[in-house]
């Protein structure tokens, strides 16, 4: 239930995000590449690309079995990583229980910086660490 709830959310942020940002004034490019979690590919989660100067649209990408995908307009961005992962544990309901596990130092407060561009090869590798 939670991992449902959970994909709802990103979604509709997702939506949001990328509706406020769907404007010929921004136009996005496409943005790829991988993602590990203390080596290990993340199966399941999302990243945002807020601008770093607060000016112009922010963008949601997907990741699957560390793999990034996203269309973000020119800029530098400061990246912001969400995911969770399954745990062997049942809730009161008997539904598999979600943790988040990615630190706030990944979202919240972040400080990864990336620079996409409008001619340039936008292809990231990002290693986190506990």
């Amino acid at each position: 239930m939670r991992a449902s709830i959970f994909a709802l959310f990103v979604l509709v942020s997702g939506m949001t995000l990328l509706g406020c940002a769907a404007s010929d004034e921004h136009p996005k490019y496409p943005v790829s590449g991988t993602i590990t979690y203390d080596g290990e590919p993340i199966e399941s989660g999302s990243i945002v690309f807020d601008p770093v100067d607060g000016i112009g649209p922010s963008a949601m990408g997907g990741i699957e079995n560390g793999v990034i995908k996203a269309e973000v307009s020119a800029g530098e961005k400061i990246l912001r990583i969400s995911a969770v992962r399954t745990l062997d544990k049942k809730d009161q309901y008997g539904e598999s229980i979600t943790e988040s596990f990615i630190p706030d130092k990944y979202n919240g407060e972040s400080q990864i910086h990336e620079t996409v561009t409008a001619d340039g090869k936008n292809e990231l590798t990002i290693e986190l660490e506990k």
